[in-house]
């Protein structure tokens, strides 16, 4: 993939060359780039230097998506179907190309995409939301299990304001701040993904709400049960907004089945495929707004649940380019 991406932006200098050509610079032999001057004047890009230009053609050309789309494959839950694709692996799925068109919501939610997080690892995604020149995507499994949504206690209670009785409650005020460093760093070296830089409790993840708290009656999110000072990463936690957005409520089987699959004794609730190894929930990064403890999940039943247990998974939700 690195030599490929090497030849690929080779090519790219070559149509670089063209662009300059048209801004008056041109060069019949290699020079050295201090030596060129670059105007993006009439080049239809953002960049203000050739080395900026080069790396933006990149991004923006066909050469690259061949090497991170592996395949894609149109979601169909409905059993019996005769294109039914709930995992990518039925041989009834059907291929997709949606994520060439920049259109926004080319691909559906639930658009199973099997990609190239960096050069060598494969993750399996489903698509969220298509917003034209981006997709904001949500990992087909756990990506870590058995974490505290925040930071742990001890059993003693020393320090104990999430202590009661003979268990472990994660703290909501906190925030899910055992589990962020450890997502985050599971996927640094997901290079074909791109950084997202948010602020919890401020910015409107997918433009769906900002606030941290959700009420457990209803799972309206309109307060901050916490805030976080800002964070950059390629990875980051579903939030209940999107997944009210994607159907999820409290009553079960109410997310669709992607959202919910590969969880613990998931085919009980409609799941297509079990992960032994995994939780039976994955944390979300909202807090319960209710009550002291206790963070929200989704769960095998395929629903929202808010929980003052801990050790659950989380799944990564990433942003890729189209």
């Amino acid at each position: 993939m690195k030599k490929f991406k090497q030849n690929s932006k080779i090519m790219i200098f070559f149509i670089l060359g063209l662009v300059l050509a048209g801004s008056g610079v041109y060069a019949a032999t290699t020079i050295a780039g201090s030596n060129i001057t670059y105007s993006n004047s009439k080049s239809g890009l953002s960049s203000t230097n050739v080395q900026n230009a080069i790396d933006e053609l990149y991004e923006k050309s066909d050469i690259r998506k061949v090497g991170r789309f592996v395949n894609s494959y149109t979601y169909n839950q409905t059993s019996g179907a005769s294109n039914y694709c709930v995992t990518g692996e039925e041989s009834t799925c059907k291929r997709t190309t949606c994520y060439k068109n920049k259109i926004e919501n080319s691909c559906p939610s639930g658009t199973i995409i099997k990609y190239k997080v960096n050069d060598t690892d494969i993750i399996n995604f489903h698509v969220m939301f298509d917003e034209k020149n981006t997709i904001t995507m949500l990992s087909q499994k756990n990506i870590v299990y058995n974490v505290d949504w925040s930071n742990k206690i001890d059993y003693n209670g020393v320090g104990g304001e999430c202590y009661i009785g003979a268990n472990n409650y994660p703290c909501n005020d906190k925030g899910p701040i055992s589990i962020l460093p450890i997502l985050e760093n599971v996927t640094r070296g997901w290079s074909n993904v791109n950084d997202q830089t948010y602020t919890l409790g401020t910015t409107s993840l997918s433009g769906k709400g900002a606030s941290t708290g959700c009420n457990i009656d209803n799972y309206e999110c309109t307060s901050n049960t916490y805030t976080l000072p800002e964070r950059t990463a390629k990875a980051r936690m579903l939030t209940a907004q999107e997944a009210k957005a994607l159907g999820c409520t409290n009553q079960s089987k109410s997310c669709p089945i992607w959202v919910y699959n590969y969880l613990k004794l998931s085919t009980n609730y409609g799941g297509a495929n079990d992960d032994i190894a995994a939780n039976d929930s994955y944390w979300l990064i909202n807090g319960n707004s209710s009550g002291k403890y206790g963070g929200i999940t989704i769960n095998e039943h395929g629903n929202f649940s808010a929980t003052a247990n801990h050790l659950h998974g989380t799944r990564a939700v990433v942003v890729i380019a189209k």
